[in-house]
């Protein structure tokens, strides 16, 4: 690596987020002396129980719910699967599912996939501020269908959906509501006593815990099915050893974030916020993507006009700036975000826009160095691309 983690500024948390030294301590116990399998009729098997137990209470009292709600999966995206193929399951007479354009791709492509097996799928729109219609929502729910799957935090934008608005009108139809809250949990007070949800999904990596392994919140247990099978673990939900470390790791990191959540929340919304001011005071023809007013704390993202984001994000990167275009899961493909188009975005305005994400290890340093380089780099980009339009006006000509 040609760039330290001395130098380096992290601005991709909504990607993945460091896990704290608490949180590396804690993996580190149940990877060495205090390791055990859970399974085991022994004292070993006893101890590691105890972590299991210990880091299942500290997920449900970081939302709100029964310890008997919270079932250990891989990862958000295992989560999110285990819920859709679950509702198909349950009642083959229901063969609707209702989303929404701006998925997480492990929604998105597995809606897509179960459309292929004559299931219908309704995509709702979204608006230029990327917020669902709650009056679109309730024109499709029908009887026929078996599950209403909408994300919480868009990943890449930040905007904040009406939860508590869409669960309401899924609660007195009648179908099952899941909300994908990988982005929210941690960064919003999350109560599903009180929330009108079936399912919700979360991931350690977010607020940092490790990477490999997620949770799923089920109000009813006897509703969900297993995606595998094998043994007893997690209540026959998902059969395998447990991942002991990252279970452990995740504990921490939600018994962490619970104890200095309204410092945490306060400290990201103070960096995001800052940053985002220099940026636009710095660089001009700069727009915000998304609903100003209903966003998550950490994240921002900016529509820089003439300017190849691709580039932008890559020369960031060998300043030792990390951002992205669009989520992890889907960055690597050439292609503009299709969230951001789905928020009618032009093709060129997706490839000009860039997120940046903040976590609690940033610094207020850091957020005015980044911008200023920032401002810098976009100057050089958009002399390069009038210079490069210049020349090709005079090829025209000639």
């Amino acid at each position: 690596m040609d760039v330290t983690e001395a130098q380096e500024i992290y601005l991709d948390n909504n990607a993945t987020t460091q896990a704290l030294p608490e949180v590396q301590e804690a993996m580190l116990e149940v990877l060495g002396a205090h390791f055990g399998n859970p399974s085991s009729a022994h004292s070993s098997g006893d101890r590691a129980r105890a972590y299991l137990t210990e880091s299942r209470e500290a997920v449900a009292s970081l939302i709100g719910a029964e310890t008997s709600q919270i079932v250990f999966t891989g990862s958000g995206t295992e989560a999110n699967n285990m819920v859709l193929a679950s509702a198909m399951r349950e009642d083959t007479k229901k063969a609707r599912i209702i989303t929404t354009s701006v998925e997480h791709s492990s929604i998105a492509v597995m809606v897509d996939d179960l459309g292929r097996s004559n299931i219908e799928f309704i995509q709702l729109q979204v608006d230029r501020g990327g917020m669902v219609s709650v009056s679109d929502l309730a024109a499709s729910i029908s009887p026929e269908t078996a599950l209403v799957s909408i994300q919480w935090v868009n990943n890449e934008t930040g905007v904040i959906q009406l939860i508590e608005e869409i669960g309401m009108m899924c609660r007195d139809q009648g179908v099952p509501f899941h909300t994908d809250a990988a982005q929210a949990v941690g960064k919003l007070p999350v109560d599903v006593t009180h929330l009108p949800v079936d399912y919700l999904s979360l991931t350690a990596h977010k607020f940092h815990g490790p990477q490999g392994i997620g949770a799923l919140y089920v109000r009813d247990p006897t509703r969900i099915a297993p995606m595998f099978y094998g043994g007893a673990q997690e209540n026959s939900l998902r059969p395998g050893t447990e991942n002991m470390s990252g279970i452990a790791g995740l504990g921490k990191a939600a018994a962490l974030r619970q104890g200095r959540f309204d410092q945490v929340q306060m400290q990201l919304t103070t960096l995001r916020n800052y940053i985002e001011r220099c940026i636009l005071d710095l660089v001009p023809d700069v727009d915000i993507n998304g609903d100003r007013n209903r966003r998550v704390c950490n994240t921002t993202n900016l529509l820089f006009r003439d300017v190849d984001g691709q580039a932008l994000v890559a020369q960031l990167d060998q300043a030792g700036i990390r951002s992205s275009q669009s989520s992890a899961c889907t960055n690597q493909r050439p292609e503009p975000s299709y969230v951001l188009q789905a928020m009618g975005l032009s093709e060129q305005e997706a490839y000009a826009s860039v997120r940046f994400s903040v976590s609690e290890l940033n610094t207020m340093e850091e957020m005015e160095e980044a911008a200023g380089k920032i401002a810098d780099i976009c100057e050089r980009l958009r002399m390069f691309n009038t210079r490069r339009n210049r020349m090709a006006q005079l090829a025209e000509v000639h």
